[in-house]
């Protein structure tokens, strides 16, 4: 895909996502890559569903650097950047979606409410849906505490990345806020995305069908 491409897809996804309600209110974030080697970042305080192709802020991966920015000047960077460009480094990933779906927010309570870091996901047809991953798997996605700002969540992140447990998984549950969820280009952190959410209803649903009263 050439650049201009990619920053036309971006758009076209953010639209589709505030459609399902996972970028709404301004809220949540993606990235893609730039021609050399950069990230395309969408600004942030905006309505995700109006970004507009030359909107697009971007970074370098290495040290999340500004490398171009758009001509409007009231645009601001994403504060998602430490986290894409941590994804980025750690673990290869050329976009990453932020989403601040509630399916995302209620599946990270199923760990809080055992103090656990992860949550263990099993016997689902469309686990397949993500790369490497089996629907015979049981998949374990890690779950960090949420901060006052993005930023401040980077030594979570760098430590459930760097944990041999959670090698399989393309995404971070940040309790309370949302998700990250990433892959090689844009159509695999697509693909991720709509398959980690449909993981993240799933498990919502069977924890309340177990948790329903016998009749």
């Amino acid at each position: 895909m050439t650049e201009q491409e990619t920053r036309e897809l971006l758009v076209e996804l953010l639209g589709v996502f505030y459609s399902k309600g996972w970028v709404s209110g301004t809220g949540g974030g993606i990235c893609g890559p730039a021609d050399g080697g950069g990230l395309l970042l969408a600004p942030t305080g905006v309505h995700k569903e109006r970004i507009r192709t030359n909107e697009f802020f971007t970074v370098d991966p290495a040290d999340g650097s500004i490398l171009a920015r758009p001509d409007n000047p009231a645009l601001r960077p994403s504060e998602c950047k430490t986290i894409f460009t941590m994804a980025a480094r750690e673990r290869g990933a050329r976009s990453v979606v932020h989403s601040h779906a509630l399916s995302a927010v209620l599946a990270g309570d199923l760990a809080t409410a055992e103090d656990a870091d992860h949550i263990a996901i099993r016997d689902l047809e469309m686990l397949k849906g993500i790369r490497g991953v089996a629907n015979q798997d049981v998949h374990l996605l890690p779950v960090i505490r949420n901060t006052p700002r993005e930023s401040e969540l980077t030594e979570q992140l760098a430590r459930v990345l760097g944990d041999p447990r959670f090698e399989s998984s393309f995404a971070v549950v940040v309790a309370d806020h949302g998700a990250y969820i990433w892959g090689d280009d844009v159509w695999e952190a697509k693909r991720h995305t709509e398959v980690y959410h449909f993981l993240f209803e799933a498990v919502v649903a069977r924890r309340d069908r177990q948790q329903e009263p016998d009749r």
